[in-house]
């Protein structure tokens, strides 16, 4: 596998539901530093950047081996900001040339070097796709529920209501950890999902989302039988 990948990182300080997110504590250690490390030990990622606009995130990063900090504007750092203007803000700033492979990866992001390697391989034989983590629905659309009158529920559909839920068929959702393309790829999409794109297939433990403070503990513990307790 011969490609020249930059790594980049972005995180922000602000965080509504938990607070300094992207610097808490995960297992010991800054969460944004786990990505960092995963990182450090693929051969093809030449440069790890962080993107950010808070100093103490920015320090961290250094110490957890970060390449680069690019300072990032303060509207890519507003609560609507997307990630894709602040990869592309973070691709100006490099100077890339068009064939670099650009792998964003969340500082949330705190799955394995093997599975960075894996999602690298999958967009070398893509080059003009993205390539987007995804997770697996573990319940069928189809027998979803809603409110319905007082403290009563319903099924949001009675269609499939008598199907076998191993007929429905399977389901998937961006995972939100890794996203990547050529600097082509980013630069002629507005988003990276604007047009269909290669899943990339994470195992359940690895797609966890981390936006309530009840969700830290639970990846916390996923983290440690998957990845620190197998290492």
């Amino acid at each position: 596998m011969q490609e020249n990948v930059v790594a980049i990182i972005p995180a922000r300080g602000g965080s509504q539901r938990i607070p300094r997110k992207n610097a808490k504590d995960f297992n010991g250690r800054p969460i944004i530093s786990w990505p960092l490390a995963a990182c450090a030990t693929v051969d093809v990622i030449s440069q790890v950047i962080v993107s950010t606009e808070d100093a103490d995130i920015a320090r961290i990063s250094r110490d957890s081996g970060a390449d680069l900090v690019i300072d990032r504007p303060a509207e890519l750092a507003a609560d609507a900001a997307g990630t894709a203007p602040v990869v592309k803000h973070a691709i100006n700033e490099l100077g890339l040339d068009d064939d670099t492979l650009v792998l964003c990866l969340y500082p949330t992001a705190t799955g394995t070097a093997a599975l960075v390697e894996e999602a690298i391989r999958l967009a070398c034989s893509h080059p003009d796709e993205f390539v987007i983590s995804v997770g697996r629905h573990r319940s069928p659309w189809e027998r979803s529920l809603e409110r319905s009158e007082g403290k009563l529920m319903s099924l949001s559909s009675t269609e499939h209501m008598l199907t076998r839920t191993q007929d429905l068929p399977q389901r998937y959702f961006d995972a939100g950890k890794l996203y990547i393309a050529r600097v082509s790829v980013w630069r002629a999409r507005e988003t990276m999902m604007e047009a269909p794109f290669v899943p990339f297939h994470l195992p359940d433990w690895a797609t966890v989302d981390v936006d309530e403070p009840d969700d830290w503990a639970v990846a916390e513990a996923l983290h440690r039988v998957f990845v620190l307790e197998r290492s």
